[in-house]
C-alpha cells in the first residue's frame, strides 16, 4: 500500500492495542525485551517454590523443572473502576479481571471513550480453563456440597465468575459494548482465532469496532512444573525453536488485546492505525494425522495459502513469519514443512529472504492467548521496520531443512530490509487441529506535519486522587524517555480519554516544563477538581462581562501577543474607538498609566474592547454561551454577542455612552455590606442603590457631599462603606442630563432581536426581544440600579451553570460565588488572571479552558495545534489500583456434612451477635443483616446506614443476601434491598413484617379439629359452588420403565408426610371444621387411577396435553371430589413417554406449596428408584399447628387495633363493575376467561420501566387497573381484592418454609379509579395503599369470620367485585437429559393458568410471566358481567398499561433534570 488512495478492500485496522506479558506491563517494555533479547523466563529459587507449597520430594526430583513465564500483580484488580464489590472480585477469574482492565487499555490507546464510540462494539475472547476456580476457590468449598448434591447458587455463581463461557460478554457488560460478544475455544490458537472471527464480524457489518485477544493464566503461578518423556514441556526450562537443541516448549502467562477496524473507515476518521490485516483464514487438520494431538504441514499450508489467497498478497511479498514456533521436535518441523508447501504456491521471483521467529522464545506458551502475543509482536515488528531476535538460536535443527526454502532464522536483533511495503504472516496452531493464519501489512503513510510551537493543555483524569498521581508521574517519564514525544499530540492523546471524576488540566510550555509540571505537586499552571459524573454541560455557560472597576494597565496584553484571534479582534475594536474617540487603545491599555485608564471615556471603550475580543477567542475554542449577563458596560458586550448591535453600531453607540457618562457631572460610588432592604433605612433622597451586586452587598451613588454624609452615617451605625475607583456616580440620577441625548442616538441607530438569551441590569430577569431593539431600554440602563443580583438568582435556579468571567478579574464570579443559591454544583471559571498575579495572561486563558473541560464543557483545542489534525500516540494507560482480591488456596480435607457444619456455625454466630448487638444497643436483626451484607460483599464490616450499592451491590449480590438470610430464616427477598437499601432501613422493615403489633407471640394448644382459616371461609361462603373442582393440576412426565409400584409408593409418602394431603372440610352444627386422617403407615396410596393415551396421539404435541387434562377432569369427576389429593398413571403411546397426573385442591396448595410438592416428588422418585427408603425433609410446623394459631390472632390485640382501617377500607368504595348477586355464588359453567397477552417487546418495555422508576409490577399493573375502570366506569373508588403473603405473618417465630396449605391471605383494597391525576401520582397512590395494608391483610379475614364484633359489620359490606392476583414468573425448566426418571411437565405455566377462578368473583384478573411474556387472563361471572365488558377492560387495559409506564418515565425524566449531581466552585 503506497497511500491511503490505493486502499486494499476488505482490510481491517488494528488501531489500539495493550498486553501484559511476562517481564513487561506495557507495550513499549515489551518491545524493549524483545530489542535487548530478554528471555522473560525465570528460575524460581527453592525458598520460594517451599513457600507455595511444592514439598521438598519434588524439588528433589530432577523431572520437576524450576522455571516459569511469570506475570507482575495477577492478585491485583482495579474492583472500584469496574463496579465489582470485593467480594465479586475475589471470586473472579483474574483471567477475566486482567483481559478486562487490558481490553479497556486497548480502547485508550485507540483513542476512544467505551462510553462513546459510535457504532456497535464486537468482543471476541479467549482464557484458558481457571486454574483460580480449582485450585483456589474449588479448595475452600466442600465439593460434596457445593457440586456432588446437585446445582447451588453457589456453583452458577462462581461459574459465571470463572468460566470461559462469560469472558466477552463480562467485557461487553463491563464497557457497555453492544456488538457480538463470543469466547473462542480452539485451545492454542483460540486469541488468533478471535482475530479472525472479529474481522469476519467487521467485514460482515455485524458492528463497527471489535475487541479481540485473550488472557491465559498459570495458577498456581510461582511454581515449576513436571517433566515427563515424550511430554512437549522442556526438561531444561528453555524454549529453543528451530535450534538443533530444541527440546520442547514452556508455559507461560500473559494477556493481549487488540481493536480492530474497518481499514476504510480507520482512515476516514483520522485513527491512528498500528499494522493492517489484510486477510485471514482458518482451517482443521481433521483426522490425516497420527494422533487428535498431532499437527499436520498439509492442514498448516491448507490455511497459509487461503490466507494468501483472501489478502490477494503473493508469499513471496511475505518477508516475515511469526510462526508458532514452540521449540517442540516435532512442531517446527511440521510448521517450517507447511511454510514451505504454501509458499511453493508462488511462482513470483522474491527479493530476498523469509524470516521466521518465534515469540515462544521470549516469554514462553501462552496456550489460548499464544495467537494475541505473536500477533502484537508482529505488528510492533512493522512499527519499528525491525525483527528482533529468536532466542537460543545457534543452528538450525536439522529436521527443518531451512535450505529447500526461502526461511531464515534471526540470531539477533536487526533492521527489516525490504524494498516496498512491509508483509508478515502470523500463524497459530491448536491441538485439536484448528489452524490460523493472518496477513499483516504495515500501515499506511501517514503526512508528517508539523507541530506548532507554544503551550498546550494535559487534560488527566482518575478515579482517585492517587491514581492522578501515578498517571502525572508515568506521563513525566514517558515524556522524558528516549523516544521524542510531541507536546501537541500527547496534549490531543489524553484529550481523546475517558474523563473520571478527579480531573486535572495542566498547561505547559515545552517538553522540559511539562516533567517540571507534572512533578511538582502544586504549580500555578495547574487546575485540579473533583466533580460527581461525567455530564456534558456545554449547554450551561453563561460569559459574564464586568464593569468598570475591573480594568488594569496591560490587561490581556499576553492574549494579544499570543493569540491571533483576540488580536484581530482588538485591532478591529481599537480602530473603530480611535475613529470615534481619538483613542489608541493599544498604548491606553498596555502603555499607559493607570489614572489615564480611569478616565469614563477610556476604561469604557478598553473594557468593551478586551471583552469582545476575548469572548471572540473563547468561541473560537468551541465555546459558546447559552445566555449572557453583563455588569453595566459590560451588557453592552453581551448584546454585541448576541446581536444586539453589530460591531461598528456597537463601538459607535459605547463611544457615545462614554462621552457622555464623562461629561456628566462627577460623582462618587461606595460599596456597602448591606443588601437593600438593611440598606433603605440609611437612604436619603440625595443619593441611589448603583447596584445590587449580591443580596448583602450593595453599591450607592450620589455626589461627593452626599455619599461623604451618607458613609458618615453609616460609620455611627458601625458599617463600612469602601470608596469604588470610579469618577463618576454612574446609575444614579447624576446620569439624568444625558438620558435625552443618549436616548436620541440610539433611536437613529439599527437594534436587533438577540440570537442568545440575555438578561437585563435594568428588570434583574430575562430581557425580551421587544426591550433589547427598545432604545430607551439601553438609554434607562445608564440610570438605572444594576440588578445583578436579581440576575445571578436567575441564572442559578438551574443546577448545572457554568458561569464564566469574559473579562479582567473576578468580580462578577466572585458575587455569584457568595450568592445564597450558589451550590457545589455549579462552576465559576475566570479567563483572565487578577492584576496582582504575576503570571501569563495566555497560560491563565488556556487554564480556564481546561478548567471548562473538567466542569463538562466541549472545548475545541484545534487552535493550539494550528488548525492541524491530532496524531495519536501510545501514551501510559490509566492507572488500575492495585487492590489486592485474592482468595488462597487452602489445604483442607473435607469430612462430614458441610452444610450442617455451616448451619451450627451460622447459628452460633447468630447467638454471639444477638449477645453483641445488645450490648451496643442495636437489634440482632441489624447485627445478622450487617454479617450477611459483609459477607456477600466481601466486606470486613458494613455501617448500618452505608447505601447497599454504593457499597458495591447489584442483583446478584442482592439474591446472595437474599438466599443467606433465607438459610437463616429471615422472610427476604431481592426487592426489600432495592426498596431499604442500608442495613438499618431494612433492619427496621423486617422487624416491622414481622413484629408490627406482635402477631408472632402466640404459642399453640392442643386441638383435635381446628378451625378454618378466614381465607378458606371466604372461599366457602362466596367461593364456586362445586367447591371440590377448585383444583390445581400437576403433570409429571414418567419414563416408560417407572412402575406403578413406584408412583403409589411416592404419592403414599407425600400424603403421610403433608397433613394439607389429608385434610377434609366438614360442616358439622352450621359450622366448617378441619380434619385431618392420620398417615396411612403401611398402607399403599388406594386412590391411584390408571389410563392409557388414545394411540393416535403424537408425543409431545398439544393434542397429547389436552387429553392428558381430559383424562384427569375425568377421574376427579369419578373419584371423591373433596380428597385434596387425586392422582392419574397414564401409559402414553408407543414411543411416548408415561405420565403422572396429579390434581391438587386449591385450598391446600398455594405457589409455594406446588413447589414443595414438586421437590418432595423429585425426591422421593430419586430414593425410590434408588432402592433406598423414602425420607423426605421435615415439617417444622404442621398445618394444624397454623390453624391453631391463625385462629387465636382473632383476638390479638394488634388485629383488633386494626378493625377501623378494614371498615373504613370495607365502605370506601363508590363503583360497582357488576351486576347485583341474585342467584349466589357462580358454578363452573358461570364461568368464562378471556386470555390475552403482552408482545415480548412491551414485556421487555415493562421490565425496563420497573428498573427504571424502581416501582413493583404488581403496583403498575394496579395503577393501570384503576385508570382503565376510570375509563370505562368513571372516577371513583372501587374495591379490588388481594392475596397476601399469610405464611410471613408469624414470622419469625413460626417457620411454614416447608409446610404445605393455602396460606394466601384474601384482603380488600380500595383503589383510586381516575383519568385525571399523573402516571407517578397513581403509582405512588397505589404504594401507599399496599403498604398501609397491616399483617399482610390477615386481620381482614380474622375480623370478618372469627371476631364476633366485627364480623356482621364487615359482612355487610359484600365481597369486592374484583380479585387481582399477579403471579409473578413461572420459570422455564432447566435442560435435563434424556435418561431422567421424571420431570416436570415442559409446559410449566399449567397450573397456574387451568386453575379455575376459584373464590367467585365477578372478575378475576390473573397476571402470569412464561417465556418471556406477560399474560393476563381475565376471568369472569358471565351472570354479573358481560363478555363486551371483560373485552372493553381487557384490551383497554393493555394499552393503559403501557401508556401509564411510558407516562411515568417520562415524568421522571422531567423531575431529575433538576437531580443534578454535585460540582465543586471552580473560582
Amino acid at each position: 500500500m503506497t497511500s491511503t488512495s490505493e486502499l486494499p478492500p476488505n482490510a481491517i485496522a488494528v488501531v489500539g492495542m495493550a498486553a501484559r506479558l511476562p517481564g513487561a506491563n506495557t507495550l513499549s517494555a515489551f518491545w524493549d525485551n524483545l530489542v535487548r533479547g530478554e528471555e522473560s523466563i525465570v528460575t524460581l529459587s527453592e525458598d520460594d517454590l517451599l513457600a507455595e507449597g511444592i514439598p521438598e520430594k519434588a524439588l528433589a526430583n530432577s523431572a520437576y523443572v524450576r522455571r516459569a513465564a511469570l506475570m507482575d500483580g495477577i492478585e491485583e484488580f482495579d474492583a472500584d473502576f469496574f463496579g465489582f464489590t470485593p467480594q465479586v472480585a475475589r471470586s473472579t477469574d483474574p483471567q477475566h479481571r486482567l483481559f478486562l482492565q487490558t481490553a479497556f487499555h486497548a480502547i485508550e490507546d485507540a483513542g476512544y471513550d467505551p462510553a462513546e464510540i459510535e457504532g456497535t462494539v464486537g468482543v471476541y475472547a479467549t482464557s484458558t480453563t481457571s486454574g483460580y476456580l480449582l485450585h483456589n476457590i474449588m479448595s475452600n468449598y466442600d465439593p460434596n456440597v457445593v457440586m456432588g448434591q446437585g446445582i447451588t447458587f453457589d456453583m452458577v455463581n462462581l461459574s459465571m465468575q470463572n468460566d470461559k463461557d462469560y469472558l466477552a460478554t463480562k467485557v461487553a457488560y463491563a464497557l457497555n459494548l453492544r456488538g457480538p460478544a463470543l469466547s473462542v475455544q480452539t485451545a492454542c490458537s483460540s486469541a488468533l482465532v478471535a482475530v479472525h472471527l472479529a474481522c469476519q464480524s467487521i467485514l460482515n457489518g455485524e458492528c463497527e469496532v471489535a475487541l479481540a485477544g485473550g488472557a491465559s493464566l498459570r495458577i498456581p503461578h510461582h511454581v515449576g512444573y513436571w517433566y515427563a518423556p515424550g511430554s512437549m514441556v522442556s526438561p531444561t526450562g528453555h524454549c529453543r525453536p528451530f535450534d538443533a537443541r530444541s527440546d520442547g516448549t514452556i508455559f507461560g502467562s500473559g494477556v493481549g488485546v487488540v481493536v480492530l477496524k474497518a481499514l476504510q473507515d480507520a482512515v476516514d476518521d483520522g485513527d491512528r492505525i498500528h499494522a493492517v490485516i489484510r486477510g485471514s483464514a482458518l482451517n482443521n487438520d481433521g483426522s490425516t494425522k497420527m494422533t487428535y494431538a498431532a499437527p499436520t504441514a498439509a492442514g498448516q499450508a491448507d490455511v497459509i495459502a487461503e490466507a494468501h489467497a483472501i489478502a490477494e498478497v503473493d508469499a513471496s511479498e511475505i518477508s516475515y513469519i511469526e510462526t508458532h514456533g514452540t521449540g517442540t521436535p516435532l512442531g517446527d518441523p511440521v510448521e517450517i514443512e507447511g511454510l514451505r508447501q504454501a509458499f511453493e504456491v508462488s511462482e513470483e521471483p522474491r527479493q530476498g529472504p523469509c524470516y521466521v521467529g518465534s515469540v515462544k522464545s521470549n516469554i514462553g506458551h501462552l496456550e489460548s492467548a499464544a495467537g494475541i502475543a505473536s500477533l502484537i509482536k508482529a505488528i510492533l515488528c512493522l512499527k519499528h521496520r525491525a525483527i528482533p531476535a529468536t532466542l537460543h538460536y545457534t543452528s538450525p535443527n536439522p529436521e527443518l531443512h531451512l535450505d529447500r526454502g526461502p526461511f531464515k532464522v534471526r540470531s539477533e536483533y536487526g533492521p527489516w530490509e525490504w524494498d516496498g511495503v512491509l508483509r508478515a504472516g502470523v500463524s497459530s496452531f491448536g491441538v485439536g487441529g484448528t489452524n490460523a493464519h493472518v496477513v499483516l501489512e504495515e500501515a499506511p503513510p501517514v503526512p508528517v506535519s508539523t507541530p506548532k510551537p507554544g503551550p498546550q493543555v494535559l487534560l488527566m483524569s482518575a478515579r482517585s486522587p492517587e491514581a492522578l498521581q501515578q498517571s502525572r508521574t508515568a506521563l513525566a517519564a514517558a515524556i522524558s524517555g528516549s523516544d521524542a514525544l510531541s507536546l501537541t499530540d500527547v496534549a490531543y492523546t489524553l484529550g481523546r480519554r475517558r474523563k473520571e471524576k478527579i480531573r486535572m488540566a495542566a498547561v505547559v510550555n515545552d517538553e522540559q516544563h511539562a516533567r517540571t509540571v507534572l512533578e511538582t505537586a502544586e504549580n500555578d499552571n495547574v487546575f485540579i477538581g473533583e466533580f460527581a459524573e461525567n455530564k456534558d454541560n456545554s449547554d450551561q455557560v453563561v460569559f459574564l462581562f464586568p464593569g468598570q472597576g475591573a480594568q488594569h494597565i496591560g490587561m490581556a496584553r499576553g492574549l494579544y501577543d499570543g493569540e491571533p484571534v483576540f488580536a484581530e479582534h482588538f485591532d478591529q475594536c481599537a480602530a473603530g474607538f480611535n475613529a470615534e474617540l481619538g483613542v489608541d487603545l493599544r498604548a491606553e491599555i498596555f502603555e499607559g498609566t493607570a489614572r489615564n485608564l480611569e478616565r469614563t471615556d477610556r476604561t469604557q471603550p478598553a473594557l468593551f474592547t478586551v471583552e469582545y475580543a476575548l469572548a471572540k477567542l473563547i468561541e473560537s475554542y468551541g465555546v459558546r454561551p447559552a445566555a449572557m449577563v453583563g455588569h453595566s458596560i459590560g451588557e453592552y458586550v453581551a448584546g454585541t454577542i448576541a446581536g444586539v448591535f453589530d460591531i461598528e453600531t456597537a463601538i459607535k453607540v459605547v463611544s457615545m455612552r462614554a462621552r457622555l457618562m464623562h461629561a456628566a457631572p462627577r460623582g462618587v460610588m461606595v460599596a456597602v455590606a448591606l443588601g437593600p432592604d438593611a440598606l433603605a433605612e440609611h437612604l436619603t433622597g440625595d443619593v441611589d442603590i448603583a447596584a445590587i451586586n449580591e443580596p448583602g452587598g450593595c453599591v450607592v451613588a450620589g455626589s461627593e457631599e452626599s455619599i461623604k454624609a451618607f458613609s458618615d452615617r453609616l460609620k455611627q451605625n458601625g458599617v463600612v462603606a469602601r470608596r469604588v475607583r470610579t469618577s463618576h456616580a454612574f446609575h444614579s440620577r447624576l446620569m439624568d442630563s444625558m438620558i435625552p441625548e443618549f436616548t436620541g442616538f440610539l433611536s437613529r441607530q439599527t437594534l436587533r432581536e438577540p440570537q442568545i438569551p440575555l438578561l437585563s441590569n435594568v428588570t434583574g430577569t430575562w430581557l425580551a426581544a421587544s426591550e433589547a431593539t427598545n432604545p430607551s431600554t439601553w438609554a434607562r440602563q445608564v440610570r438605572s440600579t444594576v440588578r445583578f443580583s436579581d440576575e445571578i438568582d436567575v441564572l442559578l435556579g438551574d443546577p448545572r451553570r457554568v458561569l464564566v468571567e469574559v473579562g479582567p478579574g473576578g468580580t462578577l464570579t466572585a458575587s455569584a460565588t457568595r450568592h445564597p443559591k450558589w451550590s457545589t454544583e455549579h462552576h465559576a471559571v475566570r479567563l483572565m488572571r487578577h492584576h496582582a498575579q504575576n503570571r501569563d495572561d495566555r497560560d491563565a486563558f488556556l487554564l480556564a479552558l481546561g478548567q471548562l473541560w473538567a466542569a463538562g464543557v466541549d472545548v475545541d483545542w484545534a487552535p493550539l495545534r494550528g488548525g492541524q489534525s491530532g496524531r495519536l500516540l501510545t501514551l501510559p494507560g490509566y492507572p488500575f489500583e492495585r487492590q489486592r482480591h485474592w482468595i488462597e488456596h487452602r489445604q483442607t480435607t473435607w469430612t462430614g456434612d458441610a452444610a450442617a457444619t455451616n448451619g451450627a456455625a451460622a447459628a452460633s454466630t447468630g447467638g454471639a451477635e444477638a449477645a453483641q448487638a445488645s450490648a451496643s444497643g442495636k437489634s440482632a436483626m441489624e447485627a445478622t443483616l450487617q454479617r450477611i451484607w459483609g459477607q456477600c460483599l466481601g466486606l470486613p464490616n458494613v455501617e448500618r446506614n452505608a447505601n447497599f450499592f454504593e457499597l458495591g451491590g447489584d442483583s446478584l449480590v442482592a439474591i446472595s443476601v437474599a438466599m443467606n438470610a433465607s438459610n437463616e430464616g429471615l422472610d427476604l427477598t431481592p426487592q426489600d434491598l432495592y426498596e431499604n437499601q442500608t442495613v438499618a432501613a431494612l433492619a427496621k422493615a423486617l422487624t416491622a413484617r414481622y413484629a408490627a403489633g406482635g402477631l408472632g407471640r402466640q404459642a399453640p394448644g392442643e386441638v383435635t379439629h381446628p378451625p378454618v382459616p378466614p381465607n378458606i371461609s371466604y372461599f366457602l361462603e362466596h367461593g364456586v359452588r362445586e367447591h371440590e373442582q377448585w383444583r390445581v393440576p400437576l403433570i409429571l412426565q414418567l419414563r416408560p420403565d417407572v412402575q406403578v409400584d413406584d408412583v403409589c409408593a411416592v404419592l403414599t409418602a407425600l400424603r403421610n408426610h403433608h397433613e394439607a394431603l389429608r385434610l377434609r372440610l366438614v360442616e358439622r352444627a352450621g359450622t366448617w371444621e378441619q380434619n385431618v386422617s392420620e398417615p396411612s403407615e403401611g398402607e399403599a396410596f388406594a386412590d391411584l387411577a390408571t389410563r392409557s393415551l388414545p394411540e393416535d396421539i403424537k408425543p409431545g404435541t398439544p393434542q397429547e396435553r389436552d387429553a392428558l387434562l381430559s383424562t384427569l377432569i375425568d377421574v376427579v369427576r369419578q373419584q371423591d371430589p373433596s380428597n385434596p389429593l387425586i392422582a392419574t398413571y397414564v401409559r402414553g403411546v408407543p414411543g411416548g413417554s408415561c405420565y403422572l397426573a396429579i390434581s391438587v385442591r386449591a385450598i391446600v396448595a398455594d405457589n409455594a406449596s406446588r413447589d414443595i410438592l414438586l421437590t418432595d416428588t423429585f425426591t422421593a422418585f430419586g430414593q425410590q428408584l434408588a432402592g433406598e427408603e423414602i425420607a423426605l425433609q421435615p415439617v417444622t410446623t404442621p398445618w394444624t399447628e397454623w390453624s391453631q394459631r391463625c385462629a387465636a390472632l382473632a383476638v390479638h390485640p394488634a388485629v383488633v387495633e386494626s378493625r377501623d382501617y378494614w371498615l373504613k377500607t370495607a365502605t370506601a368504595p363508590t363503583l360497582r363493575v357488576a351486576g347485583e348477586q341474585t342467584a349466589g355464588a357462580p358454578g363452573l359453567q358461570d364461568l368464562a376467561r378471556s386470555a390475552l397477552s403482552l408482545t415480548v417487546a412491551e414485556t421487555t418495555e415493562i421490565d425496563d420501566a420497573r428498573r427504571r422508576l424502581r416501582v413493583p409490577i404488581d403496583e403498575m399493573l394496579l395503577a393501570a387497573l384503576g385508570r382503565t375502570i376510570a375509563h370505562q366506569f368513571g372516577d371513583g373508588t372501587v374495591a379490588v381484592d388481594l392475596s397476601g403473603e399469610g405464611r410471613s405473618v408469624l414470622k419469625p417465630d413460626v417457620d411454614v418454609r416447608r409446610t404445605v396449605g393455602w396460606f394466601n391471605t384474601v384482603y380488600p383494597v380500595a383503589l383510586s379509579c381516575t383519568k385525571q391525576d399523573g402516571a407517578k401520582r397513581l403509582l405512588d397512590d397505589v404504594h401507599d395503599t399496599l403498604t398501609a395494608v397491616p399483617h399482610y391483610g390477615i386481620g381482614y379475614g380474622l375480623l370478618r369470620y372469627l371476631y364476633a364484633p366485627t364480623a356482621r359489620q364487615l359482612g355487610a359490606t359484600g365481597p369486592a367485585d374484583i380479585f387481582f392476583s399477579y403471579i409473578g414468573t413461572i420459570p422455564d425448566l432447566p435442560p435435563l437429559g434424556d435418561d431422567v426418571a421424571v420431570r416436570f411437565d415442559s409446559d410449566t405455566a399449567l397450573p397456574v393458568r387451568e386453575a379455575i377462578a376459584g373464590l367467585g368473583h365477578p372478575i378475576e384478573l390473573r397476571v402470569f410471566r412464561t417465556a418471556g411474556v406477560l399474560h393476563l387472563d381475565w376471568w369472569y361471572d358471565s351472570r354479573r358481567v358481560d363478555a363486551a365488558t371483560v373485552q372493553a377492560l381487557a384490551s383497554g387495559f393493555s394499552q393503559t398499561l403501557l401508556e401509564l409506564i411510558r407516562e411515568a418515565l417520562a415524568e421522571d425524566e422531567m423531575d431529575s433534570g433538576s437531580d443534578e449531581l454535585e460540582l465543586v466552585d471552580l473560582s
